[in-house]
């Protein structure tokens, strides 16, 4: 607007135009407003920053004037230069992508306190365009943040303060999570450097919290209920062994501990979190006599610990990694002793049964037991039950005889008392005499106790 138009009340220049427009009907040629300086050159100001922005007219009423003002908004925040200081927590990890975007989307997320406080100096539009011209008054901004900055700086202390009283409680991931919360009540300051006095020295902020969290990690300490765990035909090789987290001698709850083993076939993994008194127990069981790795590996899983904590992904970024101590504890096995008998009830003569047994005897040596002598004391008693069904030949099958043999092995503790049934594939043996047609059923039997019986077996007593 033209200074002498610029104070005359915007209804009443409407009210005039409209007058003058309608008692001159025809005259589409009269002159308009000619535009304020402000748009054809940009102003200066060392006291102020300035905004400035346009808009193209819509058929949409207040649009174009809507854009024009975010434009000048937007214009007004470029002005405010955000300036990284050395050692802040921004200039530390500048080669940290994922740290820098969030920043920047932070500065972005703040725009709007950043340029709180403004003032519309001016708003011109013609047929064409509409144009928004803001201004901040730099010391009133200055002072502004700055009040925010300490704010910021209290939360973060009253943050740290929480953090340390609920890691002296071994409450760990409370005291993480506290942490991380002073370091994101800083985040419009990372770029910074937001020294305070704690603790009877000059400390900045945010990397004193990062280190504290990463402190809280490293100073947990693992420890089992025993130095070596023995499995044994008296433990049913099965093992509770206790495993304890704690801090400064206090028990560290809510901590998750990841611990695995070979059992001899493959490796058995599991992740618990402690209780509140900082313990887990990992059952062991189902050791075999062979395996690569005889220890039990227990690890503080940080990336659990992290997401249980809900800290902010950039906060992990920021952490870093945290190598923390294993604990080892080694895993013996004391394999059984076995004495190998025939039942009772068994229907097939014990002289014919030499072949089963020899075929069992060496497929649980292979398995690692010590098999005893008859007569001897041992752990475990395997007895052989075998029922054979002989069918007399007929037209069918001309002059042939035909032995079905049907097995069941039982497992039997020192005491006698029965533990485990394992049922034997049924085999068939088919010859011109009963005798062979025996033979020929015990050999598959004995055959297929070396296939797989054995590992039954051995899978049953561990």
């Amino acid at each position: 607007m033209t200074p002498i138009l610029k104070n005359i009340p915007r209804a009443v220049f409407a009210l005039a135009l409209g007058a003058i427009l309608s008692g001159c009907a025809g005259n589409k040629g009269a002159e308009k407003l000619p535009p304020p300086e402000w748009i054809g050159q940009r102003p200066l100001s060392s006291s102020h920053y300035i905004g400035v922005g346009s808009a193209a007219q819509t058929p949409v009423s207040g649009d174009a004037l809507a854009n024009a003002k975010k434009r000048a908004a937007a214009d007004l925040a470029s002005e405010i230069a955000v300036k990284v200081e050395s050692a802040s927590l921004l200039e530390s990890a500048e080669n940290n992508g994922t740290v820098s975007q969030r920043f920047t989307s932070s500065i972005s997320s703040h725009a709007d306190e950043r340029i709180a406080g403004f003032e519309v100096v001016d708003i011109w539009e013609n047929d064409e365009r509409v144009h928004v011209f803001y201004r901040l008054n730099k010391a009133r901004h200055a002072q502004a943040r700055e009040a925010r900055r300490n704010a910021a700086m209290e939360s973060a202390l009253a943050e740290y303060s929480q953090g340390l009283e609920a890691r002296d409680a071994g409450q760990i991931q409370q005291a993480l999570n506290h942490f991380g919360a002073g370091v994101m009540a800083l985040e419009e300051f990372w770029n910074e450097v937001n020294r305070i006095a704690l603790e009877g020295q000059m400390v900045t902020l945010e990397p004193h919290l990062l280190r504290t969290m990463r402190n809280t990690v490293l100073g947990i300490q693992l420890e089992g209920a025993v130095d070596a765990v023995e499995l044994n035909a008296k433990n049913h090789f099965k093992y509770p062994l206790g495993l304890r987290a704690s801090t400064d001698g206090n028990p560290a709850s809510g901590v998750p501990l990841k611990y695995q083993y070979h059992n001899g076939t493959y490796m058995k993994r599991a992740t618990e979190f402690t209780d509140d008194l900082g313990g887990v127990v990992a059952l062991i069981s189902g050791v075999g006599a062979e395996r690569p790795n005889p220890n039990l590996t227990v690890d503080l899983d940080a990336e659990r610990l992290w997401k249980a904590s809900n800290l902010d992904a950039v906060l992990i970024d920021l952490i870093g990694s945290v190598n923390t101590a294993s604990l080892r504890i080694p895993i013996g096995l004391t394999m059984p002793t076995l004495r190998i008998a025939l039942a009772p009830e068994s229907t097939v003569p014990s002289a014919a049964q030499d072949g089963v047994l020899t075929a069992l005897r060496n497929a649980m040596r292979t398995e690692g037991f010590t098999v005893l002598s008859t007569g001897e004391a041992a752990d475990f008693i395997i007895e052989v039950d075998l029922r054979k069904d002989h069918r007399t030949p007929s037209e069918a099958f001309n002059q042939f005889h035909t032995v079905y043999m049907n097995g069941t092995i039982r497992i039997r503790s020192g005491e006698g008392l029965l533990t485990e049934e394992i049922v034997l594939s049924r085999t068939k043996g088919v010859q011109l005499n009963p005798e062979s047609a025996l033979r020929t059923a015990l050999t598959k039997t004995a055959e297929s106790i070396e296939k797989t019986a054995g590992k039954k077996i051995a899978t049953a007593l561990q």
